[in-house]
């Protein structure tokens, strides 16, 4: 059983966004090299962008690169066990491929949205862990501040072949990452572990303001000219959460947890 809640619980999690960010180590380690390596430490978020910035679909390869290292991005589930790793890669790198050459639409926000809540219920997790396209949002804008290169507007040739991609929606990878990231919030930050309700009277404004303000001092040149400190949040785990999400994928099969996958990426629009 133990064996088959360890291949089960990453296989079903990583595909619609277990990506538990370690914050304090993450930190950390942006800060201070890896001892005995003379390149210059990049954090995940540097290495995704950067990668971004060599996306090309017409290189099969550098959308690979993308998509590894947003695979590869720090989560606390450990690795996706390599069979069900090589099916997702497969499928999204195709996808993306086929977005960024206009022959497929982005992904809407919403069905981020359906995934997870789909997801949720499927598991029959507390109401918190249901997510709000708000929350995508929030998410999303602060990856734009953060990955300009890849989180930046999506764009496709779909403005010039006629498509009907919406300039809010996303690509593939773009969804992926969200995906991973929103999952984090939900399992490691209080400030996500609320009912929509409330969250959305108490956190969605403020955490938009926020982000607004940043940006406005960024892009005006003033941010470097103000006194900042740093503030550390430790994060914890919620056990509770956790523990349920590994009853439910306990009982699963693996193929019911394949026909999630298929589903997951049926929503997206994503094919064999």
């Amino acid at each position: 059983m133990r064996n088959r809640l360890w291949l089960l619980g990453p296989v079903v999690l990583a595909l619609f966004g277990i990506s538990v960010i370690w914050s304090q180590r993450i930190a950390k380690a942006g800060q201070n090299p890896p001892t005995g390596q003379s390149r210059p430490y990049k954090s995940p978020w540097n290495k995704v962008d950067e990668q971004a910035k060599l996306e090309n679909p017409s290189d099969g390869n550098s959308v690979l690169a993308l998509v590894d290292d947003i695979l590869d991005f720090p989560h606390s589930f450990g690795e996706i066990p390599p069979i069900m790793r090589e099916i997702v890669e497969q499928r999204v790198v195709q996808a993306e491929i086929n977005y960024k050459l206009g022959r497929n639409p982005g992904i809407p926000e919403k069905s981020v949205v359906q995934i997870l809540n789909t997801l949720a219920d499927k598991l029959e997790l507390p109401d918190y862990a249901r997510v709000s396209v708000h929350q995508v949002e929030v998410i999303r804008f602060g990856m734009e501040l953060s990955m300009p290169a890849f989180m930046g507007p999506a764009s496709s040739q779909n403005e010039d072949t006629g498509g009907n991609s919406s300039a809010a929606d996303l690509s593939p990878a773009q969804a992926t990452h969200v995906l991973l990231v929103l999952i984090d919030q939900k399992m490691i930050n209080p400030d996500y572990q609320l009912s929509l309700d409330e969250w959305e009277k108490t956190k969605y404004q403020p955490a938009m303001d926020r982000m607004i303000k940043y940006k406005e001092l960024r892009d005006s040149g003033q941010l470097n000219k103000l006194a900042t400190h740093a503030e550390v949040r430790a994060f914890t785990l919620d056990h509770d959460l956790r523990t349920q999400v590994y009853k439910a994928v306990s009982r699963m099969s693996l193929t019911d947890a394949l026909d999630l996958v298929n589903q997951a990426f049926g929503v997206a629009g994503i094919g064999r």
